[in-house]
């Protein structure tokens, strides 16, 4: 399996899955935009990258709770000048505190959660079409969640987000059915991540499965032929 040639965005890069995922795609000789807006997250995983005496990757510092369409259009200027195109889209980024009644929610935090986990999403993913399109086997893949346990009680905004982003790729896999693009929502499971420690104070990290064999799975998809694959990938179970 090769990635050579390949230009990948992954948003939300620093975090557990993202940079699992950075990780196996400069392995397999991707060129990277690694989008979070963790400096010095992005720092270290460049470093890494750099240590296995990989292609360095490319950093963009964003913070997605503010971007906007000039910041994405910005973006979209960016990897022209300095990429050959875009071939994938790996939304990774993730807005989560803790789990709260509805009632102690505040207003901000709602808000913001929602922009990170579907505003964004949706506006990043609408900006850089025309260029996975381009690719001529563009991949446009979101992260997903298990409906049943996160529109439960306490999971406020994160929960009503995965539920409308899961909306949201059944939209843009219908709309784009008759081009190059595949459109993927995938629902990793569980991993050895802060975002699984914020909701699961008592458990033994150690116990979970690290990301990099979620990453390794989803990396595989950008290069295998999925025309024909589910729309929601589950690797939960």
């Amino acid at each position: 399996m090769s990635l050579s040639g390949k230009t990948i965005l992954i948003t939300g890069a620093a975090g557990g899955l993202g940079s699992a995922i950075a990780i196996q795609c400069a392995g397999l000789g991707a060129e990277l935009i690694l989008l979070d807006k963790n400096r010095r997250g992005l720092g270290e995983l460049s470093d890494q990258i750099d240590a296995r005496g990989l292609t360095p990757p490319g950093l963009y510092p964003l913070n997605l709770a503010a971007a906007g369409v000039d910041d994405f259009n910005d973006l979209v200027d960016t990897i022209k000048a300095e990429f050959n195109g875009l071939d994938a889209l790996i939304h990774c980024a993730v807005d989560f505190e803790s789990l709260q009644p509805l009632e102690q929610i505040q207003p901000q935090d709602w808000l913001q959660s929602m922009q990170v986990n579907v505003n964004a999403p949706w506006l990043l993913s609408c900006t850089l079409l025309p260029l996975l399109k381009k690719s001529g086997s563009g991949r446009l893949f979101f992260l997903l969640d298990d409906l049943e346990t996160v529109t439960d009680a306490y999971w406020g905004a994160y929960g009503t987000a995965k539920a409308a982003l899961t909306g949201l790729v059944r939209q843009f896999a219908a709309a784009l059915n008759h081009t190059s693009v595949s459109v993927r929502g995938i629902i990793p499971g569980s991993m050895r991540t802060g975002f699984r420690a914020r909701v699961y104070h008592a458990e033994n990290p150690m116990e979970q499965p690290e990301p990099s064999i979620t990453a390794r799975k989803i990396t595989a998809m950008l290069s295998d032929d999925i025309a024909d694959g589910e729309l929601i990938v589950n690797f939960s179970g």
